[in-house]
């Protein structure tokens, strides 16, 4: 009686204990014949797999990962198993780890095959196997297990191991051996961006129903995305991110962002960081879009694949329907510009070789330009403040902007340049910024002559808005202050690759473009807080980003 009356108080103290303090009930000794039990139980399942040059391989790469763990107490032992189908990774209580054949052969890398034996190793080193088994013990059986001594606290502890193979470890757990397997292929050696390649190839569709290992570890998007926070890296790419990088919800904002992917329309609300798909037609390619500064209508240029009529459509955001008002046939579409007052839309295009320009009032109203005289080889299009149009072309072998009024006479305004612009932008009313060349230009707005003065070179791509120009200068991604005649800048993003679809927020605060690190590469959404030049990445697979307040 006397025993029975000690252990009853001690079973309730530990159903009393809340889970997250994971009490280890078992000694290291325990443990260990717990592991035999267990390994003996694999390896006549499976077979061990009699190799040995990739014996002596994982036996080298998993002994210079524990000589960098915490915990070297265990006995440590590094096997395959002769299994050919299953992709599967396991550690035994006692440091017994255990490979497959078909994982091991599935590996490109020593670096790969460090992080799954790290991985493991860490749910050892961690002691996540001991807290598992103790965990599994705490019920209605603990009084059986501390009356039945070590035989009975073996067989216990080798079905909870078998248990848990199925069930898979705590989330928490698992984040833990991550970080650890990562650590320990950074001190040993490993490139630690093979964990990444390792869970993206092991996750991928060719695996599908063969990879255990992932099976019982849970949420691999968010594992990848962990550990490429963890390692600062972009995890599609495996490149550096750029200084400011944050994996933080995106502050709330004074406009919506919308861009395009995969020929779908996409909304990134004010509040939160979740893009919500707002517009999609099958069969059809969305080339460009225009959106209200309420960020309630949008006016579309769409296609249906192979062909090229393009048309123009208008749809209400939470509204089904989508209204086709016009068509014209284009080969490219070079830019869609809607007018300030939101009344006309500007479209600059090309057709066998030759561009033009489409304006429609937002009604879908054709507009036809009041001049029979050909403007030119047009090479940039842009609104004025008040709702005129501004054509830089060359025409007869001079460059000049062509003015359209509308319902008024073309007139044309010579420049100083031999070179026609590719992009253009108002600094403020009176002040352009044109792209001739990769010369950044700043053109004082004269309707008798425009005289362009070089700001800064060699740039590639600019926008300007709230007294401030961005622009991609040397391939970086740069913020300019005019100063007098003199541009100051600093670096928002430093990736290398190519920055384009530049827009800024009305208030001046945000910046959305897109990034590629190669043209190869699917584009990527960014979004920059301008003053205090902290970046996230929005979308993957993304372009042509739009604020509604434009």
């Amino acid at each position: 009686m006397l025993r029975q009356s000690f252990f009853v108080p001690l079973f309730m103290l530990f159903l009393l204990v809340p889970v997250s303090a994971q009490i280890i009930l078992i000694s290291r000794n325990q443990e260990i014949e717990i592991g035999k039990e267990v390994a003996a139980a694999l390896e006549r399942q499976y077979g061990v797999w009699d190799n040995p040059e990739q014996t002596r391989r994982i036996e080298r790469i998993g002994r210079s990962l524990v000589a960098v763990c915490e915990r070297k107490d265990m006995p440590y032992t590094f096997k395959i198993l002769n299994e050919r189908k299953e992709l599967n990774a396991m550690a035994a209580p006692g440091g017994f780890i255990y490979i497959t054949r078909a994982l091991l052969e599935a590996l490109e890398s020593d670096d790969e095959v460090a992080f799954v034996l790290g991985h493991e190793i860490g749910h050892i080193a961690g002691d996540h196997i001991r807290k598992q088994i103790s965990q599994g013990m705490v019920g209605s059986i603990l009084l059986d297990i501390l009356t039945g001594g070590a035989s009975q606290i073996v067989r216990i502890g080798s079905d909870i191991m078998f248990a848990l193979y199925q069930s898979g470890y705590s989330r928490q757990h698992e984040r833990d051996a991550d970080t650890r397997g990562v650590r320990y292929m950074k001190a040993a050696g490993y490139n630690p961006i093979a964990a990444i390649t390792a869970l993206k190839k092991l996750g991928s569709e060719r695996y599908k129903g063969l990879v255990r290992w992932f099976g019982t570890h849970p949420d691999i998007p968010s594992r990848i995305e962990r550990i490429a926070r963890m390692l600062g890296v972009d995890p599609e790419t495996l490149k550096p991110l750029p200084q400011g990088a944050s994996s933080e919800k995106i502050p709330e904002r004074s406009e919506q962002l919308f861009y395009l992917s995969e020929n779908s329309l996409f909304l990134l609300p004010t509040k939160g960081s979740n893009p919500q798909k707002i517009w999609h037609l099958k069969n059809h390619r969305l080339q460009a879009f225009e959106v209200s500064p309420d960020g309630k209508t949008f006016w579309l240029l769409v296609r249906r694949e192979g062909s090229n009529l393009v048309h123009l459509a208008v749809f209400k955001n939470g509204s089904r329907k989508t209204d086709f008002m016009a068509h014209f046939f284009a080969d490219e579409i070079y830019d869609f510009r809607l007018s300030p007052n939101s009344k006309w839309l500007a479209t600059l295009a090309k057709e066998n070789g030759k561009t033009f320009i489409k304006l429609f009032e937002s009604t879908g109203k054709e507009v036809q330009i009041q001049d029979r005289t050909p403007i030119g080889e047009i090479s940039a299009i842009l609104w004025t403040k008040d709702n005129k149009l501004l054509v830089f072309t060359e025409r007869f072998g001079e460059v000049v902007v062509a003015i359209l009024a509308l319902g008024e006479t073309v007139r044309f305004v010579p420049t100083n340049s031999r070179t026609a612009p590719t992009l253009v932008g108002f600094e403020d009313e009176r002040n352009l910024i044109v792209l001739t060349d990769e010369t950044l230009q700043h053109v004082p707005f004269d309707d008798e002559q425009l005289k362009l003065q070089p700001l800064a070179s060699p740039v590639s791509n600019f926008a300007v808005g709230k007294g401030q120009i961005v622009l991609v200068k040397d391939g970086k991604l740069q913020r300019g202050i005019l100063v007098g005649k003199d541009l100051q800048t600093n670096v928002i993003d430093d990736q290398e690759g190519e920055f384009s679809d530049l827009t800024i927020s009305s208030d001046g605060q945000w910046l959305a473009y897109t990034y590629r690190s190669k043209p190869s590469e699917q584009p990527q959404i960014w979004l920059a807080h301008l003053t205090s030049n902290r970046l996230w990445r929005v979308a993957m697979n993304a372009s042509k980003p739009k604020f509604s307040g434009h």
